[in-house]
This record gives structure tokens, C-alpha cells and sequence, in this order.
């Protein structure tokens, strides 16, 4: 089996309306099993993890560098492995991915048909029953305690 180290950077993107917050999820078309994940994708050659993440921001949703306002000292970072392919071409991957933290007026969004196929806004304790994985959720939690959102908004509002 081959073996790939991958690396991703990702936002994790909020807008508040009325004292409320509402993240942002994008249902990926990339994954064999529908989730729900943040704006993220791959680092290309010569790039840093941050102009990556703003890069995948813009081409997955649209929001672009103007529209959003970054959480000064958020950063977060995961690392998992999977495998990919069949047969002989199966490779396993270990993945990096380091996730910063936004907030947006802007809650128009555009998606990559290639990326996503479905998106919603949605407050804290219902994009935590959504995110699939544990430490995308401890991510998410983080990102609410750093975005001042209060806890305890318990219905969804989902627009996408």
C-alpha cells in the first residue's frame, strides 16, 4: 500500500445576527458518506496555511477576504488518517488540517458543485449534532467560546 501526507487549512466561518450566532457547514460532495464540514481544502506548493484557508473560503463558498473578519489568535489543528483507491492503487493518507476562525455579515454563499452540495447557517448546538467527528466539534465549541456566542441556542435556522 502507498502511503501520502496531506496538508488543509480550513475556517471556520460565523455570523451573527439579533446576538446570535450561526456557523457555517458545507455538506461535502467529496466523502463517501455525506458530512458536514467547514470551508477547507489543500495547500498548494509555495502557499502559507492561512492564505490556503482563505483560498478554499473563497472558491468552496465564495466569501472572499473583504467579507469576513478573523478571529485574532484561533488556530486549530487535527490530524487523522485514511485510505483511499482500490486494489493496488489503495493509499493511505495522514491528513493535517489547520482550521482558523471568522466571522461574516455576509451570509450569501456560493457554492463549488465540485466541493459541496448543500449548505446551511446554523447555531452552535445544532452544527455540534451535525459535525460528525470529536474534534471538529471541540473545534466548533472552541470557536464559540472564542466569537463570545452564547450557548444554549437550541433550533436551526437553515438557509441553502
Amino acid at each position: 500500500m502507498k502511503h501520502r501526507r496531506d496538508v488543509s487549512a480550513g475556517v471556520i466561518v460565523f455570523h451573527r445576527k439579533d446576538g446570535i450566532c450561526r456557523f457555517l457547514l458545507l455538506r461535502s460532495s467529496q466523502t463517501k458518506r455525506p458530512l458536514w464540514e467547514f470551508p477547507k481544502g489543500a495547500v498548494d506548493q509555495g502557499e502559507t496555511l492561512f492564505d490556503a484557508a482563505l483560498r478554499e473560503l473563497r472558491e468552496e463558498t465564495g466569501l472572499r477576504k473583504q467579507d469576513i473578519r478573523i478571529i485574532p489568535g484561533f488556530e486549530r489543528r487535527e490530524t487523522y488518517r485514511f485510505t483511499a483507491g482500490d486494489g493496488g492503487s489503495r493509499t493511505a493518507i495522514r491528513k493535517q488540517v489547520t482550521y482558523y476562525l471568522a466571522e461574516t455579515e455576509r451570509t450569501e454563499v456560493t457554492l463549488s458543485p465540485v466541493e459541496a452540495t448543500r449548505f446551511v447557517w446554523v447555531r452552535l448546538e445544532e452544527a455540534l449534532r451535525k459535525v460528525r467527528y470529536k474534534a471538529r466539534r471541540e473545534f466548533l465549541a472552541a470557536a464559540a467560546e472564542a466569537a463570545s456566542c452564547e450557548p444554549g441556542e437550541t433550533d436551526a435556522e437553515p438557509v441553502g
